[in-house]
């Protein structure tokens, strides 16, 4: 399996959405949470907010994939019930009764009102304010749907409602208008005016770290072809960097993901929630995470922009002012950004070499003897409980495991210069591909020996800190993240590496220091890039790697 990590309706639509919240067939998941679809339903119509109590409560079990899509399906239909009464209400639709969530003819009926609201409101002119507080409430009780459930689903209904209310919202004034500071809005000029004459500001400052001396550069190759990437994954093993393979995507041409104007679009003017790390590495001590605003994460976190207070949501989804951070590192990682919003989906194309069928981990390399060890311990239970079946382990270099999983997985990655992620490997076989900004790579073969490149261990983690359980095994799923259970874990942190690069690097004339603390890594050997806008790096599976942008940069990763 190949990983790729990439560094909203009308009458007819609301209707669908709610007609799907409230009619249960008998084979839908949500049937668990209750024995009584009509009890259900009722919750859901009447109580949508004992529904989201009820389903947050069993949402936070450790590890989170370990939740019942039940209680998914519950949080997120709960989320869109209680969305859509509030659009009903904050649109003049003040009487609407709650019997027009029956089913009548097959059809349930619950978002006629207010979807006819928002049409005619789009027909005739009469816009929803830009700075309404109700808009801010809705869309981010939808996205939360979205981030911590993953809206089993209900992604394309959320996707409508959200379109719908994009397009009954008035036009704003400039980029990100809501949290963007008085130093941006100096200009009287009309807004036509102001982007003709390059006002608007770059979603990306130009704050940049000096690019290091390359003295073991990863090869490089363009417009590598299907077949010549296969052999060079199964013969070669290696990482390889290619070049004019994704030059055609529109997030590097007429779609620009470096334009703040864009971005401000695809966001509905910033008010989309993102998770958000906070801290220079997750690895840090006080690492952590947010769900906030993407306005918010540009104002306080891309643009650095001080002493302002912006709009951000409570738990409950209610409108709150908060004091924009200061001095802290902030970036978004781990998310998969394009199915959460999918116009930005279309902006890129899965390369072709994500599709190659990849080797298993080599033998006698820690991912290789991790699955060995899970096989293995598999077996032995299948053992216990049919002493007479015969033993299925397999000792060979195979990739039947990651077989099953037929989809690249796409993860986004953005973030300001010096947000390092640390020395690590992953279970699969990466493709980064830099949009926005420039990386510098450092890799070390999967076969370094342990003694020189300090594996971590198991770490106990409080689950209330939300600090390292998305990082256990695989740093596969942002949706592993939100919310936390409380109590301490034990979390497996073998994958990544004890020594902090950045460290060394900053400081060089502390060699002894250095040398004293991890004995023997100076001597590993590595091999390292500068990846650019419209490069790709494949990184073989359990190959350890450390990642500092150069820049403010994007990307995305892609597993195999």
């Amino acid at each position: 399996m190949l990983r790729f990590f990439f560094v909203v309706t009308t009458d007819a639509n609301q209707l669908k959405v709610l007609s799907a919240v409230q009619c249960i067939s008998d084979d839908d998941p949500i049937t668990e949470c209750y024995n009584d679809n009509c009890k259900l339903s009722a919750l859901l119509k009447d109580h949508p907010d004992e529904a989201l109590s009820l389903a947050d409560k069993n949402l936070r079990v450790f590890p989170f994939k370990d939740v019942k899509d039940c209680w998914r399906r519950l949080f997120t239909d709960a989320s869109v019930v209680k969305a859509c009464y509030m659009i009903q209400a904050q649109l003049g639709n003040h009487n609407v009764e709650k019997a027009c969530l029956s089913t009548e003819n097959d059809e349930c009926r619950l978002d006629k009102k207010s979807t006819e609201e928002l049409r005619a409101k789009k027909e005739v002119g009469d816009k929803i304010h830009p700075s309404a507080p109700w808009l801010y409430s809705v869309i981010h009780i939808l996205d939360k749907a979205l981030i911590m459930t993953g809206a089993p689903g209900r992604e394309s209904c959320i996707e409508n409602l959200i379109s719908s209310m994009q397009e009954a919202t008035g036009p704003e004034e400039m980029a990100f208008e809501s949290y963007t500071s008085s130093i941006f809005r100096a200009s009287d000029e009309p807004q036509a005016k102001r982007r003709k004459l390059g006002a608007e500001p770059p979603l990306f400052p130009s704050d940049s770290v000096a690019s290091p001396t390359l003295t073991c550069s990863v090869p490089r190759v363009s417009a590598l072809s299907f077949e010549e990437f296969t052999e060079h994954m199964w013969n070669h093993r290696s990482p390889i960097v290619i070049t004019d393979a994704v030059s055609h995507w529109p997030a590097l041409s007429d779609r620009p993901w470096s334009s703040s104007e864009y971005w401000s679009q695809r966001t509905f003017g910033g008010r989309r929630l993102v998770p958000v790390e906070i801290g220079r590495s997750y690895t840090d001590e006080g690492w952590g995470q947010r769900i906030i605003p993407f306005g918010k994460f540009v104002k306080d976190y891309i643009r650095r922009e001080e002493g302002k207070e912006t709009l951000d949501t409570s738990e409950n989804g209610e409108l709150t002012s908060q004091e924009s951070t200061e001095d802290q590192t902030g970036y978004l990682a781990q998310h998969d950004l394009l199915a959460q919003i999918p116009a930005l989906r279309k902006d890129i194309s899965v390369p072709d070499y994500c599709y190659a069928e990849p080797p298993g981990p080599e033998r006698g390399t820690p991912v290789y003897e991790k699955k060995l060890q899970k096989r293995e311990a598999i077996d032995k239970k299948a053992t216990r409980l049919n002493p007479h079946r015969e033993s299925t382990v397999r000792h060979e270099d195979d990739n039947e495991e990651d077989s099953e999983q037929t989809d690249p997985i796409i993860n986004t990655w953005i973030g300001p210069a010096w947000t390092i992620s640390p020395l690590h490997h992953d279970p699969y076989h990466n493709i980064l591909v830099q949009v926005v900004g420039a990386k510098y790579i450092r890799l070390y073969s999967p076969h370094t020996p342990a003694s020189q490149i300090y594996p971590r261990g198991m770490e106990i983690v409080n689950g209330s800190s939300k600090s390292k359980e998305m990082y256990g095994e695989s740093q596969q799923s942002d949706r592993d993240q939100w919310p936390a259970s409380s109590g301490d874990q034990a979390i497996d942190m073998s994958n990544t590496s004890k020594v902090d690069i950045a460290a060394i690097e900053l400081s060089p004339a502390e060699a002894e220091t250095w040398d004293s603390l991890w004995p023997g890594f100076a001597e590993a050997k590595y091999v390292e890039t500068v990846l650019r806008e419209g490069e790709c790096l494949y990184i073989p599976v359990g190959w350890w790697h450390y990642i500092l942008p150069l820049s403010m940069s994007y990307d995305g990763f892609r597993g195999l």
